[in-house]
């Protein structure tokens, strides 16, 4: 279990902050906003109202030995900024904020910030890459300007079929790492051996070049 401070609950924040706690990391969630912490009050570790830009008032709630604090406050550069700025003096060794702008990235990076994060534009992105993909292509994690990971509805000429006799890093330059059954739920078959045998109403989710997971999936 880890510890995580998210300052800033806005839709960002808050669903940063839930999914943390859902899957049992102990989270203080913090906001100006009564209204906010009164809607999370009970679905984290524990919701404080603060200032970001009082440092006094983080250092009541804050402390160095958080895994990382996660600062939602986009909206507000001068906010975003001090709070970066105060929670590298009491010693929190990652964080990762949100940004709203290049030009507001590019400052958290010089004080220091961890990650920065531009989850609108990343979220658009996406959508742009999925909408641009073939319709077999049910999801899409780009990793560099020319590899992907992609889900797609299992091929016809897939089913039946075992990954030894498909070939498919050979053929298509491409790698399984992992076949899921709609069918059966939750049931997935992470890195597949070569005797796998593919099966109809399945996703597979594959890595490989773009062009080369356009090919497959067309």
């Amino acid at each position: 279990m880890k510890q995580f401070v998210v300052i800033g609950l806005g839709n960002f924040g808050f669903t940063v902050a839930t999914r943390l706690s859902q899957i049992g990391h102990q989270v203080l969630a913090a906001d100006t906003n009564a209204t906010r912490i009164e809607h999370i009050k009970d679905l984290v570790t524990q919701a404080v109202v603060i200032d970001a830009k009082d440092k006094n008032a983080l250092a009541e709630v804050v402390t160095g030995a958080i895994d990382a604090a996660i600062v939602g406050l986009g909206d507000s550069v001068e906010a975003s900024l001090l709070c970066v700025l105060y929670l590298k003096e009491l010693g929190v060794r990652r964080i990762i904020a949100k940004a709203s702008s290049d030009d507001h990235g590019r400052i958290l990076e010089s004080i220091g910030t961890s990650e920065v994060i531009y989850p609108e534009r990343d979220a658009a992105l996406r959508l742009a890459e999925k909408l641009n993909a073939p319709t077999s292509v049910i999801d899409y994690i780009e990793l560099s300007p020319d590899y992907s990971i992609i889900d797609v509805a299992t091929p016809d000429d897939f089913v039946g079929k075992t990954l030894k006799q498909l070939q498919l890093p050979k053929k298509h330059g491409v790698l399984v790492i992992a076949v899921r059954s709609v069918l059966k739920g939750s049931e997935i078959q992470l890195l597949p051996p070569a005797d796998y045998k593919f099966e109809p109403d399945s996703i597979v989710t594959v890595i490989g070049r773009y062009a080369d997971l356009n090919k497959l999936s067309l």
